[in-house]
Formats: structure tokens, C-alpha cells, sequence
């Protein structure tokens, strides 16, 4: 196990998190918001990209690695969703979903650094970054990230386990990249909570304008991916 994960106590407590409020919570009520928010800040893993061991790969490994077309457009996505949700969480006036939205931006950026790390461990050659200017619309940019990650994350979570029962990557590489796929899972559950949430607590005028622009957004996040 790699350096930078935490300890198996921490890893156990982070991995079975319990609300402690009421067993029953109705959608769009404050103990809903508290706990979506909660969740995503009492599970937090502090590990450091800094830190992570790199393990040593066998020269075809190695050549896997290099070889996928994928690294400048994780590095980009990562960049781009960090300042997205970054922009969101600054214009919220609600303490503590600035808190959680701030943590996840947090999270997004240190997903970069890790993919920055071991591109550097791996000499693995992308195109230089691009600027990441915050988006016009923060709500439109911060909901557009979160249902980004719920349909790339559908793909790469299978892809992730078949690397893994298959032998593509070593078990090494492939437990030390692990804790990303964990902080993309909590994403993921606190993004659809909030959209709950957040839906149910709109005035009813505004909804058919919302649900408009959920469909938008999964038109532009099809047609990005089929092209």
C-alpha cells in the first residue's frame, strides 16, 4: 500500500460514514443539506500528492501507461472543474454548503497535482495547459461539472476495476491511484443530493427553466463525448 494513503483505522471510518440525525430525512429539508454536506466534509482524505510513492513499472507496463490518449484531457478536465466549482462556492451565502462545494473545488485540484505527479514520475509527455478563466455562469459551470463526472465516471469506474482484474496495470499503481476514484464516488453522491435539494427548494416557476438547462447540459456533455 502506497505511502500516501492514511492509516487502516482512518481509511475504515472515512469508508463508513453514518448520519447521526434522523433515520427519515425529507429531500430539500435542512437535516437533508446537513448531511450531503457532511458526509462530503467528514470524508475528506488528507492524503498529499507530494507524497505518493510511485511504484516502479516493468518497461511493457510502463509503455501501457504512456501510450493512452488520455492524459491531456484528464489533466484539462481537472483544471477546468476545480476553477468551475471553485467560482460556484464563492457566490454562495449558505456557510455550509460554501464549505463542502469549496472542499470538493479543493479536491478537484489536487486531483490535477496527483495526475501532474505521476505524469512526471512516468515521463509521460502532454501539451502545455491551457488558461482556465471562471465561467460566466458559475450555477450553469458547477452543474455541468457535476453531471460530467456522473457520466465519465460511469465509464471509468468499470474501466478502473477491468484494469484491475485484468492485470493491465499492476495492483501497485493501481491501489495508489485508488483514492481519487473514492473522492470522485463522494462527488458524485453529494452532486445528486444537492441537485435534490436544490430542485426541491426552488420556487415552482423556476423548475421547467431548470430542468431545461439539466437537459442542455447533457446534450453539450454527449455531443463533447462523441466527438
Amino acid at each position: 500500500m502506497s505511502d500516501s494513503l492514511i492509516d487502516v483505522a482512518e481509511d475504515h471510518s472515512l469508508r463508513h460514514w453514518t448520519f447521526t440525525g434522523t433515520a427519515r430525512v425529507k429531500i430539500g429539508s435542512e437535516a437533508h443539506k446537513h448531511m450531503f454536506c457532511r458526509m462530503l466534509l467528514e470524508t475528506h482524505d488528507p492524503y498529499k500528492p507530494a507524497v505518493i510513492d510511485w511504484p516502479a513499472l516493468s518497461p511493457d507496463a510502463l509503455e501501457r501507461l504512456c501510450s493512452l490518449p488520455i492524459w491531456d484531457i484528464a489533466v484539462q478536465t481537472e483544471g477546468r472543474a476545480s476553477i468551475n466549482v471553485h467560482t460556484y462556492a464563492a457566490q454562495l451565502s449558505d456557510p455550509l454548503l460554501r464549505e463542502a462545494i469549496t472542499m470538493d473545488g479543493d479536491e478537484e485540484a489536487r486531483h490535477k497535482r496527483v495526475l501532474a505527479k505521476l505524469i512526471a514520475a512516468y515521463g509521460i509527455e502532454i501539451a502545455p495547459e491551457p488558461h482556465y478563466p471562471p465561467p460566466r455562469d458559475p450555477e450553469w459551470a458547477w452543474m455541468r461539472t457535476g453531471y460530467s463526472e456522473c457520466i465519465d465516471s460511469f465509464f471509468a469506474f468499470g474501466l478502473f476495476r477491468a484494469a484491475q482484474q485484468s492485470g493491465y496495470f499492476p495492483e501497485a499503481l493501481v491501489e495508489t491511484f485508488e483514492p481519487v476514484i473514492q473522492e470522485e464516488a463522494r462527488h458524485i453522491l453529494f452532486f445528486v443530493n444537492w441537485v435534490a435539494w436544490h430542485r426541491h427548494n426552488m420556487p415552482l416557476w423556476r423548475r421547467p427553466w431548470h430542468a431545461l438547462r439539466v437537459a442542455a447540459i447533457w446534450a453539450v456533455l454527449i455531443w463533447e463525448r462523441v466527438a
